[in-house]
């Protein structure tokens, strides 16, 4: 992974700053301001309807915006109403679609593109994984591969930024992670910075350097994955990368009564991870039932009846039956300050 130092000297590759669009009387996307580096992973995050596809077509000159500006390069991106043709030479945008037409050969796309014969194509093709799919025609071949086909026929413009609009959203898990794998050789084999939009944490743990999380248009939390996880700013954020259960009050301060007086108007939170059940009672443990135990892949998901608030955690064994009482134990837990 590499190494990102931030300071205000840095000359960013892309700089988004004050971007603002209004959409709707329903929705508007708020001034948001953020830089990307050359080489970062950066993830916008977000549920449906949030805002991540609206800031993308920005970022991208496919939209004008409202206020604020967009540089990329140090050349500021123009919006549709600036230019003829939207977009800069420099980026080019996957979307969750790939959009391929229906009656061509896939060979004859790239030969339209006149790069058939060139060995730039054929690294693109091998990189790609699409080297077999050549005297195929769209019917005849998945939505990973027609993904991984749109995507190559994106790298024949040899942009330096790619925009990753929820790419793998339809995508079965097979083909997502070949996807998954061939974005990152693409983008350490030529030297492409990408920023990736989606609702599924899964495609963002291990991938991005650096999160931004829009909530209703608003940029609400922005930090590495990690930090973002362990201290969400608030229940919205939590839930957007992984489970979590609100505690209440009562709960809370037996769990947790080494730390700061509890206000009944704040929210305390814990992720599955953090609850422990055990059959014999401790400090700041409380009885509790098992009320089942089902398969959830490679693990078993367990829950559990404390103080009239149902919680789950998750074992590798299934060594729990329901109906065993016995007694839950919190190790951590985050609080949300009262709005």
């Amino acid at each position: 992974m590499i190494r990102i130092h931030y300071h205000s000297s840095f000359a960013f590759m892309l700089a988004v700053k004050d971007l603002a669009k209004y959409i709707s009387p329903d929705f508007q996307l708020f001034p948001i301001t953020f830089n990307q580096v050359p080489g970062e992973n950066l993830a916008l995050i977000g549920v449906s309807g949030s805002g991540k596809s609206t800031l993308l077509q920005l970022i991208a000159g496919w939209q004008q915006p409202d206020t604020g500006s967009i540089t990329l390069f140090s050349e500021r991106i123009k919006g549709p109403q600036e230019q003829l043709v939207p977009g800069h030479p420099s980026l080019a945008i996957l979307e969750q679609s790939s959009h391929l037409p229906h009656y061509f050969y896939i060979r004859d796309l790239f030969q339209y593109a006149n790069v058939w014969e060139t060995s730039v194509a054929r690294n693109l093709f091998s990189l790609c994984r699409i080297e077999h799919l050549m005297n195929r025609k769209h019917h005849e071949i998945s939505g990973g591969e027609q993904q991984r086909i749109a995507l190559a026929l994106l790298l024949i413009t040899s942009p330096r930024w790619l925009l990753l609009d929820e790419p793998f959203s339809h995508l079965d898990l097979t083909n997502k992670k070949i996807l998954q794998q061939v974005l990152a050789e693409v983008s350490h084999e030529l030297n492409i910075t990408c920023l990736l939009c989606s609702h599924n944490p899964d495609d963002i743990f291990g991938w991005a350097h650096r999160l931004l999380v829009l909530e209703n248009g608003l940029l609400v939390q922005e930090g590495s994955p990690e930090a973002v996880y362990h201290t969400p700013h608030n229940p919205y954020v939590a839930g957007l990368l992984g489970d979590f259960y609100p505690l209440s009050p009562k709960l809370a301060r037996i769990f947790f009564p080494e730390k700061i007086i509890i206000d009944t108007a704040d929210c305390w939170m814990v992720r599955p991870e953090h609850l422990l059940f055990q059959l014999e009672s401790t400090q700041h443990a409380v009885n509790a039932t098992i009320l089942q135990v089902t398969l959830a892949g490679r693990d078993y998901k367990v829950e559990v009846e404390v103080m009239d608030q149902r919680l789950s955690f998750y074992t590798q064994t299934k060594n729990w039956k329901a109906g065993t009482e016995g007694y839950l134990l919190a190790t951590n837990g985050y609080c949300f300050p009262a709005r």
